[in-house]
């Protein structure tokens, strides 16, 4: 079994949010054996992956990630880079296209962080991110769910069309009834 996950968050998320504190819940319960890192991710892209990068390096065991949305994007590079599995939940595809029209101002959901700028420098930061082609799909599942209110679930299922597709009808952006997906996520990383 996989010995490491790394939970990542969504754009403007923390480590608080409702996903990443049920998956550590639910990992601590059921599956104690496996250590769960959910590091509070750089509002800069660049920064982001080298500091997980770096933590992953220090390591012992092998890795998986589990990402939410742009969380989900970081662990498609994430994945790629350390030739492991990642589980993806109503995953960002293009994020710096998809973020173009929130350039200013913002704040994160869950903590105090202050405001900080979204630049185009972020978004230039995130398309250098970009995994394409896409290879070793068949090292990611993805978890979409139609009425996702943020993204277009098509854009990842044809996205990720060569890797392990799961698509739930209804639901949302948060991921409806997540916890229950848990046991399928730890199934499919090992």
């Amino acid at each position: 079994m996989v010995k490491h996950i790394v939970y990542l968050h969504g754009f403007n998320s923390s480590p608080l949010s409702t996903k990443a504190q049920q998956f550590v819940a639910a990992m601590a319960q059921d599956y104690p054996q496996v250590q769960v890192y959910v590091p509070h991710l750089s509002t800069w892209p660049a920064q982001a992956m080298q500091e997980v990068v770096s933590m992953v390096q220090e390591l012992d065991g092998d890795v998986a990630f589990v990402g939410s949305s742009l969380g989900g994007f970081y662990a498609t590079w994430l994945a790629h880079k350390f030739a492991t599995k990642a589980v993806l939940i109503n995953p960002a595809v293009r994020p710096d296209l998809l973020l173009q029209d929130m350039l200013g101002p913002q704040s994160s959901y869950h903590t105090d962080d202050g405001e900080y700028d979204l630049t185009v420098t972020h978004l230039d930061q995130l398309a250098n991110l970009l995994v394409d082609p896409l290879t070793d799909a068949d090292k990611l599942l993805v978890l979409l769910q139609t009425a996702d209110e943020t993204l277009d679930y098509r854009e990842a299922a044809n996205w990720y069309a060569a890797s392990h597709l799961d698509i739930e009808q209804g639901g949302s952006h948060a991921y409806d009834n997540f916890p229950q997906r848990i046991p399928q996520i730890m199934l499919f990383v090992g």
